[in-house]
C-alpha cells in the first residue's frame, strides 16, 4: 500500500446521468480501494483530482505504425502494410506500449492480442503482457484473438492470391495464412489462459476479432460460453465501409441482427469503432447492454470515417473511448484523445452533440467496465476502486480572468504534462513525469534495438507484402468481396 494514501484537490466526478462536478476534497486510500472522500474548503485550488482514463480498444503496438511507414493507407491495406513486423521481446513491447499510455493518464487498458509473435507459444507470451501490466501498475483485460476465416481478406485466398506471382503467392501463404484451430479448440485455450493470467489486474476476455473474420460457429460457441461463465467478450465491429459491404452481402443487410441471433449481444459484449452502423442497429446494442468503444485517432488516421457518436448518444448506447494504437499526435495521450472526440462530436452550429459530461463519463468509466467489469457506481466514493489522478490546473489556467468550469478548461486544454500522479489500485503508477514500477526509457531502448536488428527480413517482406495490397486494392474496387 501507498504511504501517500490521501489525495487533495478539486474532485471531478461524473454522476450517473453524466453531470460533472467539481468539489474541493480528501481522497483517502486502503489497500487497493478509496475509504472515504471528504469535504475539504482547504484543498489547494490548483490541482483537480478525477477519474483515471481507460483505453477501451488497443492492440499493445510497442513499435508505432508510422516507424514502420505503414501510414495514409485505409484499414484494409494497412493491415497487409503491418504483417509480419519485426518481433522483440514481448515483456519490451507490452512495457513500453503500456508505460506510455500510464503517462498518458490511462490506468485502464483493453488488449486486443491480435497478432502475436509465435501462436504457438501464445501462453509464455501472454505471461510476459501479464507482468508488464502488473510491474506498471496498470488494469488490463487481455481479449485473447479468435478467428477461423478469411485470413488474407473479405474473400477466399485463392481469388485474392490471383494474378501474383507464384513465388510471391507461396510466401504469404506461408506468412499469412496460417493452420486454424478448431472453434472448440480455441475456447479451451482461452479458459487455460484465464486460468494461468487472471490476476486483480489482469482478466482474460474472448477475443473474436470480428465478423469478418469468424465462422458462425465459433460466435456461437464463445455466446454460450460467455452466458455460462459471465467471461466478457470484446471484438471489432463495422469499422470500414468495406466491411459494411461485405457483411451486408453475407447476412442480408443485417449483420447485428444476426449477431443477436447468434446470441452474442449482451452487456458482456463490448465492440470497438461502429463507425457504420445504423439508427436501428444502435437501438439494437442499447437495448443489449452493449458497450461501444469509438477510437477517433484509429477511425480518422485509417480512413475508416467517422461514427454518429452524438446519435449513439441519443439511441442510448453505452460508449467508451480507445486509441487503438494511434493518438492525434502519436503520443499516446488520453487527455488531447478526449479533446479530439469532443471537438469531433460536440455539434453544429445551434445543434447540440455529445454532451461533455457523458464523453467523460464515457472515458473514465465506460471504458473501465468494458475492461474490468467495474460498474460505475455512485463514481469516486467510499468503496470504490482506488484509481484516480491529480493534475496540475493551475499550469493551464494562469491566464484565466472569467469563472470558469475546470471541466471546460481541462477538456479544451489538458496533455499528458499536467498529470502529476496516478494511482490504479491505491499504487502510485505515475508520479512526477515518471513511471514507478519500471524503467520506461531502457525497456524502449531494448525493444528498439531489437527491433533494428530484425528490420532486415521486415524491409524484404515489404516488397511482398505490397504486391498484395495492390491486389486487394484492386479486388475491392472491383466489389469482388459482395460477390459468392
Amino acid at each position: 500500500m501507498n504511504s501517500q494514501s490521501v489525495m487533495r484537490g478539486q474532485l471531478i466526478d461524473f454522476g450517473p446521468l453524466g453531470c460533472p462536478c467539481c468539489k474541493p476534497a480528501s481522497v483517502h486510500f486502503a489497500g487497493t480501494e478509496i475509504s472515504s472522500v471528504i469535504d475539504d474548503d482547504t484543498a489547494p485550488n490548483t490541482t483537480l483530482l478525477m477519474p483515471v482514463l481507460a483505453n477501451a480498444h488497443d492492440h499493445l503496438r510497442g513499435i508505432k505504425p508510422i516507424s514502420l511507414g505503414a501510414f495514409d493507407l485505409p484499414l484494409e491495406l494497412w493491415l497487409t502494410a503491418m504483417s509480419n513486423i519485426p518481433k522483440p521481446d514481448p515483456y519490451l513491447v507490452a512495457a513500453t506500449a503500456l508505460g506510455r499510455q500510464a503517462l498518458g493518464g490511462i490506468g485502464t487498458i483493453m488488449i486486443h492480442y491480435t497478432r502475436p509473435n509465435d501462436a504457438n507459444a501464445l501462453p509464455v507470451e501472454l505471461q510476459s503482457v501479464a507482468r508488464a501490466a502488473q510491474d506498471i501498475g496498470v488494469r488490463v483485460a487481455i481479449a485473447v484473438s479468435m478467428r477461423d476465416r478469411n485470413p488474407l481478406g473479405y474473400g477466399p485466398d485463392e481469388q485474392i492470391l490471383e494474378g501474383l506471382d507464384p513465388s510471391d503467392q507461396a510466401k504469404i501463404s506461408e506468412k499469412l495464412i496460417p493452420s486454424m484451430r478448431s472453434p472448440a479448440e480455441q475456447m479451451r485455450l482461452v479458459e487455460a489462459l484465464a486460468e494461468q493470467l487472471e490476476s486483480p489486474l489482469v482478466s482474460v476476455q474472448y477475443g473474436p476479432y470480428g465478423m469478418e473474420w469468424c465462422s458462425d460457429g465459433l460466435l456461437e460457441q464463445i455466446a454460450r460460453r460467455s452466458a455460462e461463465t459471465g467471461r466478457r467478450v470484446h471484438m471489432h465491429l463495422l469499422e470500414s465501409g468495406l466491411q459494411r459491404e461485405y457483411l451486408d452481402h453475407l447476412h442480408e443487410g443485417q449483420p447485428i441482427r444476426h449477431l443477436d441471433d447468434l446470441g452474442l449481444l449482451s452487456e458482456r459484449l463490448s465492440v470497438a469503432h461502429g463507425v457504420w452502423l445504423r439508427e436501428d442497429e444502435m437501438e439494437l446494442l442499447a437495448a443489449r447492454g452493449v458497450t461501444l468503444s469509438t477510437n477517433a485517432s484509429s477511425n480518422l488516421s485509417l480512413r475508416s470515417g467517422r461514427p454518429p457518436v452524438a446519435e449513439m448518444v441519443r439511441r442510448q448506447m453505452k460508449l467508451a473511448i480507445g486509441m487503438d494504437g494511434f493518438s492525434f499526435d502519436d503520443d499516446d495521450d488520453g487527455f488531447r484523445e478526449i479533446r479530439l472526440n469532443y471537438l469531433l462530436h460536440k455539434g453544429t452550429g445551434l445543434e447540440g452533440g455529445l454532451p461533455l459530461g457523458t464523453l467523460l463519463r464515457a472515458a473514465c468509466y465506460g471504458g473501465r467496465h468494458s475492461v474490468a467489469g467495474l460498474a460505475p457506481g455512485s463514481g469516486v466514493a467510499a468503496g470504490a476502486p482506488g484509481d484516480l489522478m491529480a493534475l496540475d490546473y493551475g499550469a493551464i489556467s494562469s491566464d484565466i480572468l472569467m469563472p470558469a468550469d475546470p471541466v471546460n478548461v481541462l477538456v479544451h486544454r489538458a496533455t499528458s504534462r499536467i498529470l502529476t500522479r496516478m494511482v490504479v489500485a491505491g499504487r502510485t503508477v505515475v508520479e512526477d513525469g515518471r513511471l514507478t514500477g519500471i524503467d520506461l526509457s531502457g525497456a524502449r531502448a531494448e525493444m528498439d534495438a531489437q527491433v533494428r536488428h530484425g528490420l532486415g527480413a521486415y524491409q524484404a517482406w515489404r516488397q511482398v507484402s505490397d504486391k498484395l495490397g495492390a491486389r486487394l486494392r484492386n479486388f475491392y474496387q472491383a466489389g469482388f468481396h459482395r460477390c459468392g
